[in-house]
């Protein structure tokens, strides 16, 4: 095997233990990139299911079948390998050319790019070839920055473990999140028992790498080794960073087959993975079991970080955060030494959990649909996202996926939105300006890492930058004309960022010539002196060498165009001429020319034309190329250096400049949806109390569906009144009539208001809460191996835990998973225990038994379904009071199943259910032996307590229409008397409800009453 493949190789071994199994290497080799495979060498990566990989190495199936690297990447770029010549050497390739556009395809593929590149040395021999660029899917700035608007991460994870028993010392993670597209970093300890919690931040965030440390090696004891690695593996799943399917497949590098179970001195002191998540995402995954113990020393610790972040500033962090992130920068550092240069301070955190967010708990974000399904349209994001800028992007959904809970942050956005909507009422504002802003927090962070090294910031960079920075002044200009509208916090701040973004704007003008920027790097800078000076040479040089070129042309040719002065990249400034001319060309020098010094010198050939000079011509076409050499250098010291000047001149004014834009975009958007789905402004209401955390509330009036009402435009949404000031809500419905829906509803606008963003409502009072907890998506979960039930009462407890005043609970349709007395049971604790909390919540169910168990004070209502002979079935959808009818779904069943036979049989099977459960009531219920069980009221034996009039809940009392100082005399009769349930008594006698007597129908007697806010006719029920 000849030199450079026995490079190559070695190389590649190198870099898979520094890097990881995804490693592609690529090997320049004239003008193409090459991936070379030897196939007869055993491969060091193997794949397995994750059923396997939880399991004891010793009780593993086979390996499953894996496909070599450049197989996968053959498939992928869709090109085929070959094996030239004898050699048994696997080869693919493409043009050098084709980097970039291969290179994303790979990185969200999950492959790490080694790329190396030839060594320009300028002497003869063998070329020289070294790496010049480590890409990985969370540390690359390839990828299109103008229109990311998500950014790649790369997560940090610090398990310490306790050499003696092996466990998790103090139970304590330390956790570090880190963007190298904009340096952002964000870092925070975590308590093993709220672990779960950050799965509820991570989804605010990309993440492409998960990097876990934990400090192994003197571990002892039998499964050691295994149980930390399942500990790792059950921590990633709960965090959907590791595939929860037992068969998905997973890469692994690392990991033996035998010996494991001795100890981890055995294992590989780093492991190595590459999966799809089940988002279908890939992921890479690195184990590290080996930590430095430099990293221990707080010397080193407030040495090291205060030399990259230029701050003393590690006193006070914990000891767990400081090893996470020594490690996130160590990793990103073996792959970009420069990514780790200029960067911002982190964002340190005492908990995962802010105490001014709102907390989404049981995975509300998905339940509730904030976000699309992968490879779907919809989601609350993609319906209120009207931003121009992938910062304004970021920002919305980070605002969408972390509500906050403070007064005075919610009105201040409120007062944003509201500013821009008076203003795009008024026609008075072109939003035009933020289209033209590029992602200014990833292009500073290039300029940031240029400024502290030898790397040079594209001049199309700078283009995008500068064009942005007028574009955001003509924007700051253009609102600063309506300062008397803008919310005092605002109009402040831009006014500071337009005093210092206009001056770095004439900086850039001063020193360079921005309409050059897409054009020749010569001609970037102003003129100066000496650069002056340095073309004028160059155009001297150049004139001799076309005046050459002319004039020789005209007298062999006769025209001036036969011979033209060309740039080679091999052979530098000479002569072009068609190889047909040549010939004459020599004769005439060989006889016309008798000075021996303008012989004719070929220098190679192109095609269909010969390359040539003459020994007078060739000195300036060396000194020639010389100059521009100088030139080149010159122009990029200069640029470079105030590039550097002006970035640490004004970089301070970045971040906010940033942050400005963001806010403005996000408030934009929020003003164009108000206008386009007509949402309102939340109305905050504050307690007159001196409480810190007062009660949390809703009282809404025609509260709609965002999703639903944009994606179903076959019918008109239904909107409705929801107050949960003082009683829960128990809903009540025939399947198919809402109450999913409803309860979406309430969260999805709930999360809204909490965003700082107006609602699908007429109005809509909010004090916020703090814990919004749903159970809406049913189910088992096979990869827990929890059946439907289980699953229920995993979310029932965390609904207990974290019922309290400002808690909003959504729960549809709960206990359902079992027999229906247990369910009652169960479904009545919780609403016992829901209202002593003090919690607001909306519970939906099947379950009208409930009604007869409760105590509490809790409003019952019914989404109303019409059954009508000629149209069958009608949602009407319309929020009423009481459980509604009881038994319905062979009602509905009759409807969908077209079968008579069907339907008769189930209604006779239910008859006699509900006969037999009649006929088994315990007899202290009834003295009699009667075939109906009944309560005589004490007013009126005729009288019976069965079921309410007004809502159908099991009645409780009766219900004197007259009261006594109105009907003296007949006060008790059976006219004046109506059974009804606590809570329509209660109303009754608020007077919400108005009974106004007992009316004959052409079939039976019907009491007639009616809501005081409603028209007479509009109920009868």
């Amino acid at each position: 095997m000849s030199q450079v493949p026995v490079q190559y190789f070695n190389l590649m071994e190198e870099n898979y233990s520094k890097y990881g199994l995804s490693v592609i290497q690529l090997i320049q080799i004239g003008k193409f990139y090459e991936l070379w495979h030897e196939p007869d060498v055993p491969s060091i990566q193997q794949a397995y299911s994750q059923a396997d990989l939880l399991v004891e190495p010793s009780i593993r199936s086979r390996p499953l079948r894996r496909l070599t690297n450049i197989e996968q990447v053959a498939s992928l770029l869709d090109m085929r390998i070959i094996s030239p010549g004898k050699r048994s050497l696997l080869q693919m390739g493409f043009p050098i050319y084709s980097l970039t556009t291969h290179l994303s395809t790979l990185l969200n593929k999950g492959w790490t790019v080694v790329v190396i590149d030839e060594l320009v040395t300028g002497k003869s021999g063998p070329k020289q070839r070294a790496v010049s660029q480590v890409y990985s899917p969370s540390c690359n700035l390839s990828q299109n920055l103008e229109d990311c608007s998500e950014l790649s991460y790369v997560i940090s994870i610090y398990i310490p473990i306790d050499r003696k028993s092996g466990d998790i010392k103090d139970n304590l993670l330390g956790i570090t999140l880190f963007s190298a597209m904009n340096g952002h970093s964000i870092m925070f300890p975590v308590y093993w028992v709220d672990r779960d919690k950050v799965a509820r931040l991570l989804i605010s965030y990309r993440i492409k790498e998960v990097i876990v440390w934990a400090d192994s090696q003197e571990v002892r004891g039998a499964g050691a080794d295994s149980r930390i690695l399942n500990k790792i593996y059950g921590l990633l799943i709960g965090w959907n960073l590791f595939p929860s399917e037992p068969n998905a497949k997973i890469e692994v590098m690392g990991e033996t087959l035998t010996g494991i179970t001795t100890g981890l001195s055995d294992l590989s002191c780093y492991l190595s993975y590459r999966y799809e998540n089940d988002n279908k995402e890939w992921l890479l995954l690195h184990i590290y079991l080996d930590i430095n113990e430099e990293w221990f020393n707080k010397n080193y610790q407030e040495y090291t970080l205060s030399k990259i972040f230029q701050s003393i500033w590690t006193e006070d962090v914990n000891q767990v955060n400081l090893i996470s992130l020594l490690g996130i920068l160590q990793f990103i550092k073996d792959r970009n030494p420069n990514f780790i240069k200029n960067l911002q301070l982190p964002e340190c955190y005492d908990s995962v959990v802010s105490p001014l967010n709102l907390i989404l708990c049981n995975r509300a974000e998905y339940q509730l649909d904030l976000l699309p399904k992968r490879g779907k349209l919809g989601g609350l994001l993609n319906l209120v996202d009207y931003c121009f800028t992938a910062m304004g992007k970021r920002l919305l959904k980070f605002r969408l996926l972390n509500p906050v809970t403070d007064y005075s942050e919610l009105n201040l956005r409120y007062e944003e939105i509201s500013t821009f909507k008076q203003l795009l009422d008024k026609q008075i504002f072109d939003n035009s300006e933020l289209k033209q802003i590029k992602d200014l927090s990833s292009l500073h962070r290039q300029w940031a890492i240029c400024a502290s090294s030898d790397t040079t910031l594209p001049p199309k960079k700078l283009n995008q930058i500068y064009h942005s920075y007028l574009s955001a002044n003509k924007l700051i200009g253009s609102l600063l004309r309506y300062a008397p509208q803008l919310p005092l916090s605002v109009g402040p701040q831009l006014e500071n960022c337009r005093v210092q973004l206009e001056s770095l704007i004439e900086e850039i003008d001063r020193f360079f010539q921005v309409d050059n920027l897409l054009g020749n790097f010569k001609d970037i800078l102003q003129p100066t002196d000496n650069l002056t000076n340095l073309f004028a040479q160059q155009q001297t040089l150049k004139a001799q060498l076309t005046e050459w070129a002319e004039q020789t042309s005209n007298i062999v040719f006769q025209d001036t165009i036969s011979i033209k002065v060309e740039y080679f990249s091999k052979e530098g400034y000479a002569f072009s001429i068609l190889s047909k001319k040549l010939a004459k060309l020599e004769h005439y020098f060989t006889t016309a020319v008798t000075t021996s010094n303008t012989s004719i010198i070929i220098l190679g050939k192109r095609g269909n034309h010969h390359i040539i000079t003459n020994t007078t011509l060739l000195k300036v076409s060396v000194e020639l190329s010389l100059l521009e050499e100088q030139i080149d250098i010159y122009v990029k010291q200069t640029y470079n250096r105030e590039l550097k000047r002006l970035y640490f001149n004004y970089s301070e004014l970045f971040l906010p400049l940033e942050n400005m834009i963001s806010r403005l975009d996000v408030a934009l958007s929020g003003a164009i949806v108000s206008i386009k789905f007509n949402y309102t402004r939340p109305d905050i209401i504050r307690t007159n109390s001196t409480d810190q955390s007062p009660k949390g509330l809703i009282e809404a009036t025609n509260l709609r569906h965002p999703l639903i009402e944009q994606l179903n435009t076959q019918e008109e949404c239904v909107a409705h009144d929801i107050s949960l000031e003082d009683k829960g809500m128990l809903i009540f419905s025939v399947n198919g009539a809402g109450k999913s829906t409803l309860l979406r509803a309430i969260g999805v606008n709930v999360i809204l208001a909490q965003a700082g963003m107006y609602v699908a409502a007429d109005s809509f009072k909010l004090r916020p809460y703090h814990y919004l907890i749903t159970r809406i998506l049913g189910g088992d979960d096979l990869h827990k191996g929890q059946g439907t039930f289980e699953v229920e009462m995993r979310d029932l407890s965390t609904i207990l835990k974290l019922a309290n005043y400002n808690s909003l609970i959504l729960g549809d349709e709960i206990c359902h998973g079992t027999e229906v007395s247990s369910g009652v049971a169960i479904l009545a604790a919780t609403i016992e225990r829901l209202t002593a909390a003090q919690t607001s919540f909306v519970l939906s169910t099947h379950l009208h038994q409930v009604c007869s168990l409760l105590a509490a004070p809790v409003r019952c209502y019914h989404l109303s379904v019409i059954q009508r002979k000629d149209l069958g079935l009608i949602y009407e959808r319309k929020l009423k009071p009481g459980p509604g009818p009881p038994q319905y779904g062979i009602e509905v069943m009759g409807h969908i199943i077209n079968d008579r036979e069907f339907y008769s049989s189930a209604l006779k099977y239910r008859k006699l259910i509900n006969w037999k459960s009649s006929s088994l009531q315990p007899r202290s219920e009834s003295k009699s032996n009667s075939l109906t069980v009944f309560r005589p009221s004490k007013y009126n034996t005729q009288v019976f307590i069965d079921s309410c009039e007004i809502c159908g809940a099991p009645a409780e009392a009766i219900h004197h229409i007259k009261p006594k100082r109105l009907c003296s005399r007949n006060l008790n009769r059976r006219s004046n008397l109506v059974p009804v349930c606590s809570s329509c008594h209660l109303d009754i006698h608020r007077n919400k409800i108005s009974i106004l007597g007992w009316k004959r129908t052409p079939v039976h007697k019907k009491l007639y009453w009616v809501y005081l806010n409603e028209s007479l006719d509009s109920g009868t029920e």
